[in-house]
């Protein structure tokens, strides 16, 4: 497992439960790396994002009050993440409960004793 990997996993979990923002996935991502002894910087988040949507491993959408939200397909650019929302797709879901055991947290959302910091990418 890399820093980088780690991150990708952390990002992936904000946003498998329900639409997110990319303030608060960076928020609650920054949070839990740093936990881990790992500096995670927006611009980090920003390109895991824009990866995990070309990988097809997570969706980008426009919300609407008035429709349903609208799924938006790559490219897309650093400079407009703030415009959308986030949410794993199913292959993204089917990655992470894959790799889940790979998580420096326990069921109590503590370090796991032991756990050292990955290598940098």
């Amino acid at each position: 497992m890399t820093q980088r990997n780690l991150l990708r996993l952390l990002v992936l979990a904000q946003i498998a439960d329900d639409y997110e923002e990319i303030d608060h996935i960076y928020e609650m991502v920054c949070e839990r790396a740093n936990r881990c002894g790992i500096v995670a910087r927006m611009d980090d988040i920003g390109a895991l994002l824009i990866e995990l949507v070309a990988s097809g491993l997570a969706g980008a959408y426009r919300l609407s009050t008035k429709s349903p939200p609208i799924e938006i397909m790559p490219p897309l650019r650093p400079e407009d993440l703030k415009e959308y929302y986030f949410w794993v797709t199913p292959k993204g879901v089917e990655l992470f409960q894959s790799s889940r055991d790979q998580l420096p947290f326990n069921e109590e959302d503590e370090l796991v004793p032991g756990w050292s910091i990955p290598t940098v990418d």
